[in-house]
């Protein structure tokens, strides 16, 4: 027991860097999501007061084409808002695995130097790269497939929003059309 916790804690500390920008990219990973989260509720309860806002636009323009372009420019205007840090969570989801591939690679060289270094091949000289190599991969996954998960989620979520607004304005102009 000692000794493997010896050697997690050496593992640790040898790919501490590594570790450390996956822990960061978690954090911010996990604070866009919930960001997002209230967003998009925030938004779904406001959807009533968004189509009272483009009425009030549109009944202005006596053109279909008119009242079209006012309302795609609204529905435009009102989702950029949502788009906000969707970008660093599939970022975010990109490059995690990278990352964990890197500690992975400076693992397995770690684990060549302490081979070369005492001249042997022992299970002893090459654990601890090995291991620092498969934590850094398991992080880096750990951190990215929460994040694709959350980016389709709020990608989809933010389509068929767009979806929703577009139909419900198309038959708030074809409402004033048909007066």
């Amino acid at each position: 027991m000692g000794s493997s916790h010896f050697a997690l804690k050496e593992m640790l500390l040898h790919g501490w860097y590594v570790l450390s920008v996956l822990l960061a990219c978690s954090v911010i990973s996990l604070a866009v999501m919930w960001d997002r989260w209230v967003a998009f509720r925030r938004a779904g309860k406001a959807i009533p007061q968004f189509l009272k806002q483009i009425a009030s636009k549109v009944e202005l323009t006596a053109t279909i084409e008119g009242r079209e372009l006012i309302a795609r420019t609204e529905i435009t205007r009102s989702l950029a808002p949502l788009e906000n840090r969707l970008s660093i969570l599939g970022t975010i989801a990109s490059i995690t695995p990278f990352i964990g591939l890197l500690g992975t690679v400076i693992g397995i060289i770690r684990a060549f130097r302490a081979v070369s270094a005492t001249m042997s091949g022992g299970h002893a000289v090459v654990a601890v790269g090995i291991a620092e190599a498969l934590v850094a991969t398991a992080a880096g996954l750990l951190v990215a497939i929460p994040a694709v998960v959350g980016y389709n989620y709020f990608s989809r979520k933010l389509e068929a929003l767009e979806q929703q607004l577009t139909l419900a304005a198309g038959e708030l102009i074809m409402g004033l059309v048909r007066k």
